[in-house]
């Protein structure tokens, strides 16, 4: 598990800092990649899930022109 300090004072002082411990897992589940990533900020436990579909077929240019349609939609 990784930890990182990060600066909660204008005046850094390490017995200040908050530590961030993250862990990332990794499993394959019918043809999706999915990334778990842990983390810790203080006492509170955070899940970020994300899922990748191995046997697609869109690319990259597809999923950034997704990304826009959304956003002009979102924006409307």
């Amino acid at each position: 598990m990784d930890e990182i300090r990060i600066i909660n004072q204008p005046d850094y002082q390490p017995s200040m800092a908050t530590a961030i411990n993250r862990r990332t897992n990794f499993k394959i589940e019918n043809s999706q990649l999915i990334t778990q990533h842990l983390y810790t900020i203080g006492k509170k436990d955070y899940v970020v899930n994300s899922v990748f579909d191995l046997g697609s077929k869109h690319t990259v240019i597809d999923g950034v022109k997704r990304l826009i349609d959304n956003d002009f939609d979102s924006a409307a």
